[in-house]
């Protein structure tokens, strides 16, 4: 697991580590620059032009320090610093101070005076920005940008200039970097969209800034690639060890979503599953999931075996292809009045929700919902782009306000709990957005439930094998290509 931190709690670790661990500020400057040099150097770009814009503040000492090591190396920069040396931080102040020393002759402006560059180093606002650019830094801004896109390489230190640290919200415009070294942790900003688009790619590298200077736990967190696994295996076991999984799915000669949620589910490691569908639909499940027991009900009667199998099962998933019939009314809010079970609620199950939100409120079960933000629009009564540029905050909120896991769904899904945690899920691609991805998420997390993951952990697991099998599918079958099948082929 790895730490998402906003800009305050980064501020808040470097001022411990400096104050309490006795790691100076300038000696903290000088691991990040070399951290930067080491980057340049291993990815072998390119040295024959490089410029380096420095703002205020420790980013731009930053800048000014990695100016020095790569003059040492024989490498000389041109140097913008677009605020004036009236406005540095006395560390950096020191930093400018040790360069010219070293090389007297370094072009230094504040404005950028080629019209090409091999290489790009953005120093300029780092974690530190809370409004939009103007004036010279806005123009250093647009210049690394049309530089970049004449082919010159970018690299920002520890996230790209214009970009929000603690929301991922992007302040007018922002630096397009190839490559974002960040310092300890990693920042909101470079992981959460629309910031994360301005973050290519993120490699991040220690710089004496450990869990040690953390003075809080922070809430929010990440899988990181070992983290992800399915839940081991017993030994001495039989297929009731690891869990029974009862699906409520599909509708009236509807029964895709069934299909794929019920082939999920048995994938991901449960041991049993059983669909509870509409009659029509018995042929199709009894030949596409032939593992799964199939339970029907007519349309005019929807409970009539329901109390049944909540004796039976361990767990609940319902919602994935229900529709908005009055059976599907009836089950959906039979179920979260009277589930014995955790339940895993998505798609027409929520829809159905959005009518009284109300009725997920239960102290008496675990519930996780996983709503797109189309259907936590609906939930919320929010619009999509309030949703999009606050996802941490709807998540929690609505965790917290009907006591829910809530995993919501977007380019980057966020997973939170009622106690204000939250997970952000790193892996994945476009080729997931396709139909179907949400019933293969929905099966892998009940399945996961069902073999004993407490809810929250389920979610944050599943969410991150769904990721992790739809980038093994990205990889045979280009994005483009994934279908909600190929997805449950790579869960691994």
């Amino acid at each position: 697991m790895e730490y998402i931190l906003t800009a305050e709690e980064k501020h808040l670790a470097d001022e411990y580590t400096s104050n309490k661990m006795y790691v100076t500020s300038t000696a903290l400057m000088e691991r990040a620059a070399l951290a930067v040099y080491d980057v340049i150097i291993e990815r072998n770009l390119p040295l024959n032009k490089v410029c380096i814009a420095c703002g205020p503040g420790n980013n731009g000492g930053d800048g000014l320090a990695l100016a020095r090591i790569l003059a040492e190396n024989g490498i000389i920069a041109d140097i913008v610093i677009p605020g004036g040396r009236e406005k540095m931080s006395e560390t950096e102040e020191t930093q400018y101070k040790a360069l010219l020393a070293l090389c007297p002759e370094i072009f230094v402006s504040s404005m950028i005076r080629e019209k090409e560059y091999s290489l790009l180093i953005d120093a300029v606002f780092g974690i530190s920005l809370n409004r939009n650019p103007e004036g010279a830094y806005l123009d250093v801004i647009k210049a690394f940008n049309d530089l970049h896109e004449k082919g010159a390489f970018t690299v920002s230190l520890d996230i790209p200039s214009g970009v929000n640290a603690s929301t991922g919200r992007v302040m007018g415009t922002a630096v397009m970097a190839d490559i974002t070294v960040a310092f300890a942790f990693k920042s909101i900003g470079n992981v959460l969209y629309p910031g994360a688009s301005f973050n290519n790619e993120v490699i991040l590298k220690a710089i004496g800034i450990t869990e040690n200077s953390l003075k809080t736990i922070p809430r929010i967190s990440a899988l990181s690639d070992e983290d992800i696994s399915l839940p081991e295996r017993i030994r001495y076991s039989n297929k009731g060890t690891f869990g029974k999984v009862l699906l409520i799915a599909g509708s009236k000669k509807m029964s895709g979503a069934a299909v794929l949620s019920a082939n999920a589910a048995f994938r991901s490691g449960c041991g049993m599953v059983r669909v509870y569908t509409p009659k029509e639909n018995r042929g199709i499940l009894q030949e596409t999931v032939p593992e799964a027991i199939v339970s029907v009900y007519d349309e005019e009667d929807p409970l009539s075996e329901i109390k049944e199998c909540f004796e039976w099962c361990d767990v609940v998933a319902i919602g994935p292809g229900l529709s908005f019939s009055d059976s599907a009314k009836a089950l959906v809010k039979f179920v979260f009045e009277n589930s014995p079970v955790p339940v895993v609620a998505d798609a027409d199950a929520l829809n159905i929700a959005s009518t009284d939100p109300g009725m997920l409120i239960n102290e008496s079960r675990d519930i996780i919902i996983t709503p797109h933000v189309g259907e936590m629009s609906r939930l919320t009564g929010l619009s999509v782009n309030d949703i999009t540029e606050h996802l941490l905050e709807t998540a929690a909120d609505f965790a917290e306000s009907y006591n829910v896991i809530c995993v919501l769904k977007d380019a980057r899904t966020v997973i939170a709990d009622p106690q204000g945690k939250a997970c952000i899920n790193l892996n994945g691609n476009s080729g997931m957005a396709t139909a179907g991805s949400g019933d293969v998420l929905t099966g892998i997390i009940v399945s996961l439930l069902a073999q004993g993951l407490n809810p929250y952990e389920a979610a944050c697991m599943g969410c991150a094998l769904h990721g992790k099998a739809g980038d093994a599918a990205s990889k045979r079958l280009g994005e483009a290509g994934v279908m909600a099948r190929d997805i449950i082929d790579g869960i691994r």
